[in-house]
């Protein structure tokens, strides 16, 4: 069996109780997707998630390798009442979908106040080409630098920004996964450190972040690391073995793979502090992810809901939220919206309770929910010839 059947296995078994029978179709589209994804070796320009719907059931592909299913609901969450440009106007800006050299780019984090860091790569293989600051509020780009040639170092993916510097790592035909590094004021990409990848590990790094002078990474079977940002050995996390990273200096386990199937991130580990957290669960709910903080879940009738991971501060989420990870700050999150099938998809604030319709609109079975940075401050989705960026520091 292969890496890809045995994660259609895992992901529609845990379903089948929950969930209608799949109609013939679906997993062979699924697959499809999962080796197109495969092929662009990793590569996380903060692409948006894809939901599938088939039959009864909602499968939701994430930015990653992995593969969620979920019953389909009677209806999903409520239609906003406006666009998110008349219920935010001062979070939306509008800029390009092509960049420099009329190559397609993504925000895959935030260099600083309202610039984030662009990434060009090629519409044939989705190779990083170059990383760009783009000035929101001027509308003008720099170029920080050129890639390395994938040819040689692998597709780079996993962006991250901190101290100065931008980080990410790719990952060569041998299974050695190079982390890079690069002031954000521009130079030459430095080859900073290497790490081996477990046969079967077809994800290797599954998140990497700066910290002070150090890349803090995690593997996809588990695992967290960090090597300094000049350059050195790659040393584990004290405590980090089979732990992937959330939000440094949070780790936690199960992460989307490597470990039997649970809530993702229900038990979490400070490495400064050695503070731990659990995530309780009550009678009558199932926790699916979790943050550091906020978990999402699903109640035995199918209702979707938030709260924080102690069981307290419960907010239904209106209709059946289709998420992969906790709302944005704890506060926001895309999710699409209709009766049965998806019609479209809105921008939800759970503490004030306005939303925003994305303008996002289902493309036959397929329907696209917007990325978020890891930083988790700005969404981006494409329309058109234009990318729509939201700003949610500043939305009060």
């Amino acid at each position: 069996m292969t890496e890809v059947e045995e994660t259609l296995r895992r992901t529609f078994g845990q379903a089948a109780d929950q969930a209608p029978r799949l109609p013939p179709l679906l997993p062979e589209r699924l697959e499809q997707l999962h080796r197109r994804k495969r092929g662009r070796v990793r590569m996380t320009l903060a692409a948006a998630a894809v939901v599938l719907i088939g039959g009864g059931t909602v499968a939701v592909v994430r930015g990653g390798d992995t593969i969620t299913a979920v019953p389909a609901a009677e209806s999903f969450s409520a239609k906003p009442p406006a666009s998110v440009e008349k219920v935010w106007p001062q979070a939306v800006t509008k800029i390009p979908a092509k960049g420099p050299g009329g190559l397609g780019w993504q925000p895959v984090a935030l260099v600083g106040d309202r610039t984030p860091l662009m990434v060009t790569s090629t519409a044939e293989t989705g190779a990083a080409v170059a990383v760009y600051a783009y000035d929101l509020d001027k509308g003008v780009h720099q170029k920080i630098a050129t890639m390395p040639e994938p040819g040689q170092h692998g597709f780079a993916g996993g962006f991250a920004v901190g101290s100065g510097h931008v980080a990410w790592w790719s990952g060569t035909k041998d299974r050695v996964a190079q982390l890079w590094s690069v002031p954000v004021s521009g130079g030459k990409p430095k080859l900073v450190g290497s790490q081996s990848i477990k046969e079967g590990d077809g994800s290797g790094i599954d998140k990497l972040a700066v910290a002070g002078d150090q890349i803090v990474f995690s593997l996809y079977t588990g695992g967290v690391f960090t090597v300094p940002l000049a350059g050195g050995t790659v040393t584990p996390v004290e405590g980090g073995a089979g732990m992937h990273l959330l939000a440094w200096p949070w780790i936690g386990t199960p992460g989307q793979g490597g470990e039997p199937h649970g809530t993702e991130y229900a038990r979490i580990l400070n490495v400064e502090t050695g503070e731990t957290r659990g995530a309780v669960t009550h009678p009558g709910e199932n926790l699916r992810f979790c943050g550091v903080t906020i978990c999402l879940g699903r109640t035995t009738k199918g209702g979707s809901f938030f709260r924080h991971r102690d069981g307290s501060g419960y907010k239904a989420a209106p209709g059946n939220a289709v998420l992969t990870s906790p709302p944005v700050q704890d506060r926001f999150y895309p999710s699409p919206y209709g009766d049965r099938r998806p019609a479209g998809v809105g921008l939800y604030d759970l503490d004030t309770g306005a939303s925003g319709d994305l303008g996002l609109r289902p493309d036959g079975q397929w329907i696209a929910v917007p990325s978020t940075d890891p930083s988790s401050l700005l969404l981006s989705y494409q329309l058109g010839d234009q990318l729509h960026l939201i700003d949610l520091t500043q939305i009060r």
